[in-house]
């Protein structure tokens, strides 16, 4: 009876440490890339310096749905402490944020066009993201969700040989400049990501083919099982094996600043998986609509002041229209 009594016990208790260490491990979500600042000019006004950066956008999306997020980046001495504040407010964790002290954060300036789709850029300053080795503390291991922003792609590959187990999603972002400079590491790293999101420019250079499905076709089989191609003010395709999404933009009245938007529809898409913690194909379609929803709302202002804004009221009402968007009734004669 007592070996009885003590195997119960056992039991119980190695459960209990099993759970706590599973929750305590899992449904977090780690970002990698930049917080910066920008200086930003459109058709519609100008900021001389704002906060930017592909993780900070990433941030501020998906933390609406997920928490920690676990922040890796690098800034300089310059970087807000009052920027910092807000983001560990949100559940934002900032051990991987590197702090460098004799260096300027990274900025970035542009201008954009009239049509808001092109832009020119006027100023890159590397400063401290010359010298950006991303560490992955411990306190990180085991997320189970891992966004790659926008960045080098050695810097990013160095991330996830890091990771001591392997996320249960790999999402990954990068741009044509990669593809002309270092197509062979941005290859490498392809083919241990699940997810890729580009824009159409991006996914016709990567695949060499002008057909959006002949360029999914192509990409996937480079390692990605998802592609993501955004297309701006036209929306955003979704892509698995022969299955593809369509999801429309919103039409919205006043657009002041696009910049971000391509990370914050990345913040809300795999914030809404972690969340739910399910990564099919169906619920990938409603990470779209998410994803969308909030790269909506950043356009509304220059850089992430419309994120700072919005509450879950916001977000609901957002997505709502977007589901009344595509949602119709047909009357067959």
């Amino acid at each position: 009876m007592d070996i009885l009594i003590f195997a119960f016990y056992f039991a119980y208790f190695y459960n209990v440490f099993i759970f706590q260490n599973y929750n305590l491990n899992t449904m977090s979500l780690i970002t990698v890339g930049t917080m910066a600042f920008d200086a930003i000019e459109t058709p519609f006004g100008k900021v001389d310096k704002i906060i930017g950066g592909s993780a900070t956008y990433v941030a501020y999306a998906a933390s609406n749905f997920i928490k920690p997020i676990q922040q890796i980046s690098i800034v300089g001495y310059d970087f807000p402490q009052e920027e910092m504040d807000e983001l560990t407010k949100r559940g934002v964790e900032l051990d991987g944020v590197e702090i460098v002290k004799d260096k300027k954060s990274f900025f970035w300036s542009g201008k954009y066009h009239l049509d808001m789709n092109t832009r020119d850029t006027l100023v890159t300053d590397l400063n401290v993201l010359e010298d950006f080795n991303p560490i992955v503390p411990n306190s990180y291991q085991g997320a189970e969700f891992l966004m790659l922003g926008n960045l080098m792609p050695k810097l990013q590959l160095s991330v996830i040989n890091q990771l001591t187990i392997r996320p249960k999603l790999i999402v990954m972002d990068t741009m044509n400049f990669w593809m002309d400079i270092a197509l062979d590491d941005l290859k490498e790293v392809l083919r241990k990501v699940d997810v890729l999101m580009v824009n159409d420019s991006e996914a016709r250079q990567l695949s060499g083919e002008f057909s959006l499905v002949k360029a999914a076709k192509k990409i996937m089989e480079m390692g990605p099982a998802f592609l993501v191609i955004k297309k701006g003010e036209h929306g955003a395709l979704l892509f698995h094996e022969n299955h593809v999404f369509f999801a429309p933009a919103l039409p919205l009245e006043e657009v002041f600043d696009p910049t971000g938007a391509g990370d914050t529809f990345a913040g809300g898409f795999v914030g809404h998986l972690a969340k739910t913690g399910n990564i099919s194909f169906e619920n990938m379609k409603t990470a779209i609509i998410v994803g969308s929803a909030m790269a909506s709302f950043c356009v509304e202002k220059f850089g992430p002041n419309r994120l700072r804004e919005i509450t879950q009221a916001d977000i609901d009402d957002r997505i709502s229209e977007f589901v009344q968007l595509v949602n119709f009734d047909i009357d067959l004669v």
